[in-house]
């Protein structure tokens, strides 16, 4: 992502907090993601389909690690 490029930052970021919605991930997490995502793409020089697609994996990961959290506790605390 250029950063000279805020419309599509916004753009893409509307997208993502959508997503995320369906996920259950709140703003703070996606934005956390999002700028991590990021700056490294901008120091390896990574396309943008392949970043926001690392986003994603990202949030994936997150979700699924957040649904399992609680499955943990449900077993653990009857």
């Amino acid at each position: 992502m250029n950063s000279n490029e805020p419309e599509q930052s916004a753009a893409e970021l509307r997208g993502l907090l959508r997503f995320a919605q369906g996920l259950g991930l709140d703003e703070a997490t996606v934005r956390e993601i999002y700028e991590a995502v990021g700056h490294e793409a901008m120091v390896t020089g990574t396309s943008d389909d392949t970043r926001m697609a690392e986003v994603r994996k990202r949030m994936l990961a997150a979700a699924w690690a957040s649904l399992r959290n609680i499955f943990v506790q449900y077993i653990v605390s009857p």
